[in-house]
């Protein structure tokens, strides 16, 4: 952070440093951090010029009058003491007396001190020995002593811009002279030892350097520079006293926090006893004891260790310095330019079945559409552009299309199915839950944060309520629309009625331990809070479309193009629209009544042909596969600092500038799919083994081995908002076959021999509690519950 560093913004209003992010304070913070204590500046006008700057981060001050002269303010609201001494020569008798320690009860709580123009000036031929004796005094002085200050700052000699100069400091201040004390200083540095915590910020240099016409005189920095360097200065002094908690979005002069006992426990369970279990399942293993504490079968272990290694590099990642991070800046060209490529990815991939007609709203399709709202909502959260009003209202159409998709996908599977059973249920939720769940304890982070799955998971309980409730009438068209009504009504009252979230979460905090902000949730979920419904109603028309055979209507063709037109339309109007709101709070406004029309127009123009909807995008495809895990895992291994900055993995960080964020995003960009496409094959792959019972069977090896997946054929939608298993079996129409997971039948007993002997009570009692996924699971809530008191 100290020594390299450059300017994100063309306005010079964002400094990143290399590798790193840094904090903006608060006068609360300062205070905090400073312990209502003192800062000193000494030296002479440039260190007079950072000193208004650091004292207006506190409160507003006068600043005309003398130069030459000393400075004092005071905050009794904070307590806080802010002072400058007029000391060109930094050689004055209190000067030394204060580096000498000769008065600790007025020990500064930060002292920057600087020199060097002065010296240039009215030295000539003697400027440099002079300069470098004060200098190596000061040195000295945090060398031999603990008490000079909490921390000291010796600023380098600033390089002015010359071109702005007047004739005299022209003449008495060249780049030789500036040059040669800065490498003095470079070459003393690593030399100390230092008892007081001591700095010398070379990136102040190029914090200046780097501008252009933001000085009057060429020497004296206007205040959005001075306001960065004394920003660099807190950031050095107090970033590492701050609160080492979720989010960790300052990572500059910083320790991260040693990692509690569950996140080691994780840790080492991927890490350390997934891969023994290789060893242990092993025919010439001498462990074959612990064979019942692992998967009986190899796949299944190897897809919890590459899960398990993914993991581990997010943690690593968002974690650790392994990685430099960095700020997030967002400019027009380069959402531009990303946008160009998404499309010309998607096109280049295009690609047709030629047999039939694929249906409405097929797979292939849906994956398309998961896949490049997807990668727009990637591209949105890795430059920051939530603060441009016209791609932050298009982000939440997005959003709400995923949940339309989740209420369309389960309203159809549970109408034609009527599959209600815990096998179900379970497979959506761990498919859903399993990573969010162990990322929130291994990053130690809270569930909420991954707002899209608990979004997901939330409305998915919704919409099981919905149709269990009386499903022996879900055929009746009144019926569902009456239930939809009546639950429509309960959640609005969940939502919208002040007190109903917040005794929810007090109840989960009291009882687990759950910190959760009704706030930010009931936000979140009023945004989108009828979308849903108008899946489950479309999936109903849908359905009654084809039962009732509306497509063979003389009047089908004619009601296609006006509903062609009404739907091109209708996307011009949104756009008009959403652009038009002069800031984000008043679309949101709007959002939850008006999400519905952008996406019914879409759907219509993008199923209006049969060619339409039997082309797809092989990349968009791909992205939709995996994008439960890219939307997760973005949190910690493409972004970083818990979605707040950027993750840095090339090997320099100060590379990642200029081209180098292009190539820093294309390197990023391909490890992080690469993880993300495992993630989600291994995701399923556990969830189907943590799902599906356990069948004992007649092996020559006597393993037991997990359930073979049934063949049926049938033209339900999958599980929506999840991949495909590339496993899957298709039926002669093409169409995805259901895997036994999401069968008619919840097989939840372990299978049983006749001639097994009799068991002890508790052998019975534990078999009764792993056969049983009612059991199992409340077994595992109430356990985590209780774990949630001690983390």
């Amino acid at each position: 952070m100290l020594n390299d560093g450059w300017w994100l913004e063309e306005n010079y209003t964002k400094w990143q440093p290399s590798g790193c992010m840094p904090h903006t304070y608060s006068p609360k913070e300062i205070s905090n951090c400073l312990s209502h204590s003192r800062v000193l500046y000494i030296g002479d006008s440039i260190m007079r010029e950072q000193f208004y700057s650091m004292t207006k981060f506190v409160q507003g001050i006068e600043t005309k009058g003398p130069l030459h002269i000393d400075r004092k303010y005071h905050s009794k609201e904070l307590g806080m003491s802010y002072e400058f001494w007029w000391d060109p020569y930094i050689n004055s008798t209190r000067t030394w007396e204060m580096l000498n320690a000769t008065d600790p009860t007025n020990r500064p709580s930060l002292l920057v001190i600087g020199s060097g123009v002065w010296y240039m000036r009215h030295l000539k031929e003697r400027y440099f020995d002079e300069w470098r004796v004060v200098v190596d005094r000061v040195m000295t002085a945090v060398q031999e002593s603990n008490r000079v200050a909490d921390a000291v700052m010796l600023s380098p000699v600033e390089i002015p811009q010359f071109n702005l100069l007047n004739d005299v400091r022209r003449e008495t201040m060249t780049m030789d002279k500036i040059t040669k004390m800065n490498n003095y200083l470079k070459a003393k540095e690593p030399t100390l030892q230092p008892q007081t915590p001591f700095v010398i910020p070379f990136t102040w240099n190029e914090i200046c350097s780097s501008t252009v016409n933001v000085t009057n005189d060429g020497l004296h920095y206007l205040p959005g520079v001075t306001a960065v360097q004394a920003n660099m200065a807190l950031n050095y002094r107090c970033n590492d006293l701050l609160p080492k908690q979720f989010p960790f979005e300052s990572t500059c002069c910083t320790h991260y926090p040693t990692p509690a006992w569950y996140q080691n426990t994780i840790l080492l369970f991927f890490l350390l006893f997934v891969p023994i279990g290789f060893y242990v399942l092993s025919n010439g293993s001498h462990l074959k004891f612990m064979r019942r504490f692992y998967p009986s079968e190899t796949p299944v272990l190897a897809s919890l260790f590459i899960f398990g290694l993914g993991v581990v590099y997010m943690y690593f990642g968002d974690r650790t310095h392994l990685f430099g991070k960095a700020l997030k800046s967002f400019h027009a060209d380069h959402f531009t330019w990303l946008m160009i490529a998404t499309l010309f990815g998607g096109l280049v991939s295009l690609r047709t079945k030629k047999e039939g007609d694929q249906g409405f709203l097929n797979r292939a399709q849906t994956d398309e559409w998961k896949g490049w709202m997807q990668i727009i909502i990637l591209v949105y959260h890795f430059l920051g552009a939530s603060q441009t009003p016209g791609i932050y209202n298009a982000m939440r159409v997005l959003v709400a299309a995923y949940l339309f998709q989740t209420g369309y996908g389960h309203f159809f599977f549970f109408y034609k199915k009527a599959d209600f059973g815990i096998v179900r249920v379970l497979n959506v939720m761990v498919r859903l839950n399993l990573l969010t769940f162990v990322l929130m304890y291994v990053m130690d982070t809270n569930y909420l944060s991954y707002y899209f799955t608990p979004l997901v998971t939330f409305w998915f309980g919704v919409i099981w309520i919905t149709m269990y409730i009386g499903h022996g009438a879900n055929k009746l068209v009144w019926f569902v629309l009456l239930k939809m009504v009546i639950m429509g009504v309960l959640t609005g009252v969940f939502i919208h009625l002040p007190g109903v979230l917040e005794g929810t979460f007090d109840i989960l905090e009291f009882l687990f331990n759950i910190h959760w902000d009704a706030a930010d949730w009931r936000f979140r979920l009023a945004l989108d809070a009828w979308i849903v419904y108008g899946g489950m109603i479309f999936a109903l028309a849908t359905i009654k479309f084809s039962e009732y055979k509306l497509h063979e209507h003389r009047l089908w063709t004619m009601f296609k193009i006006i509903s062609v037109i009404v739907s091109a339309l209708a996307m011009v109007w949104y756009f008009n629209f959403e652009l038009s709101q002069p800031n984000k709070k008043a679309y949101t406004v709007y959002q939850p009544y008006i999400s519905w029309i952008p996406i019914l127009a879409f759907i219509v123009l993008r199923n209006c042909h049969v060619r339409l909807r039997n082309t797809t995008s092989g990349f968009y495809e791909f992205i939709g596969k995996c994008s439960l895990e890219t939307f997760i895992g973005q949190f910690h291994m493409w972004l970083a600092a818990d979605t707040k900055g950027l993750l840095i993995v090339l090997t320099d960080p100060t590379w990642a500038q200029g081209f180098g964020w292009w190539f820093n995003l294309a390197i990023s960009s391909c490890v992080f799919l690469l993880v993300c496409y495992y993630l989600s094959q291994t995701t399923g792959d556990i969830t189907k083994w943590i799902v599906t019972p356990a069948k004992k069977e007649n092996n020559n090896d006597g393993q037991v081995r997990l359930p073979q997946q049934q063949q049926q054929t049938n033209d339900e939608q999958d599980v929506p908002l999840l991949p495909t298993s590339s496993s899957q079996q298709e039926n002669d129409d093409g169409k995805p076959e259901q895997s036994a997971l999401l069968g008619d039948e919840d097989e939840e007993a372990w299978g049983s021999n006749n001639n097994t002997p009799k068991q002890s009570r508790w052998r019975r009692w534990m078999c009764l509690i792993c056969g049983d996924l009612r059991l199992k699971t409340i077994v595992f809530l109430v356990c985590m519950g209780i774990i949630n008191r001690f983390c």
